[in-house]
């Protein structure tokens, strides 16, 4: 199994090992369990996978190879965009980037942007998780979104900040996504869910200082914000995945550093 020295290097080797269709090699950049979110509107087209998917192993992950169907879609090859790591410790970084895919004449057919939860485990990078806005287009502008966005996480975090467990857990949306520690990837299926494990975690004891929330990557329907709360004085820094819920802003997963 390839050891990636850097989580740019695992970041590249992703689409790198998708273009070859090496699909041992394209799992094999992955930490288990694996999860890729999406703030996509269930019920538009471009949907085409449930919201999120946990994979727990390369068997599953591997199960439905995608290639036929994109090479129907006039697919030939894919390219990474330029990563940026927008929060990171020793054994975990975001990294915001993403894709184009372009046809066998080199013309542009699709496009995304994500932030790629990346995590050092047994001395090498891997991907714990894929926060997707599938929503994106190139050169379009999406500043509105943005602005909603970044309100709806700063909107969360007075909850957070004002210790109101229960309002705050409301204010997600169903199922959400944990992204943890290298190995942790939970998912909540309720709001009375999250409030319990939120108090069994001492998270009703973070404060969260306005003002934090940055829109890293952005589409009509989803985005995501990094922002960062407290425990006990010490920062904490984490990524909201935000999505569009019927004409709502709320926060679909988060991946604390």
């Amino acid at each position: 199994m390839t050891t990636y020295d850097s989580p740019e290097a695992v970041y590249f080797d992703f689409l790198d090992t998708f273009n070859r269709r090496d699909a041992a090699g394209w799992a094999g950049v992955n930490a288990w369990p694996h999860a890729r979110i999406s703030a996509a509107d269930p019920e538009e087209t471009v949907h085409w996978r449930p919201a999120t998917r946990i994979f727990h192993n390369v068997a599953e992950y591997t199960a439905a190879p995608i290639w036929d169907d994109l090479s129907a879609s006039g697919w030939a090859r894919s390219e990474s965009a330029p990563p940026t790591i927008v929060q990171a410790s020793d054994v975990k970084a975001h990294i915001a980037g993403g894709w184009t895919r372009f046809d066998a004449d080199g013309r542009a057919i699709a496009a995304n942007r994500i932030v790629y939860a990346a995590v050092r485990v047994d001395g090498s990078w891997r991907l714990q998780a894929q926060l997707k806005t599938d929503s994106f287009e190139a050169g379009a502008d999406f500043s509105a979104q943005a602005e909603a966005a970044r309100v709806a996480v700063e909107s969360a975090l007075q909850l957070l900040d004002a210790r109101d467990v229960d309002a705050y857990a409301a204010n997600l949306a169903y199922p959400f996504t944990l992204v943890g520690p290298p190995g942790v990837v939970m998912q909540i299926d309720s709001a009375a869910e999250m409030a319990a494990a939120m108090r069994s975690a001492g998270d009703d004891q973070l404060d969260a200082p306005p003002g934090s929330a940055v829109v890293v990557n952005c589409g009509y329907s989803g985005a995501n914000v990094t922002f960062s709360v407290q425990r006990g004085g010490l920062r904490e820094q984490a990524l909201a995945l935000v999505g569009r819920r019927e004409a709502q802003w709320q926060i679909l997963a988060i991946s604390g550093i």
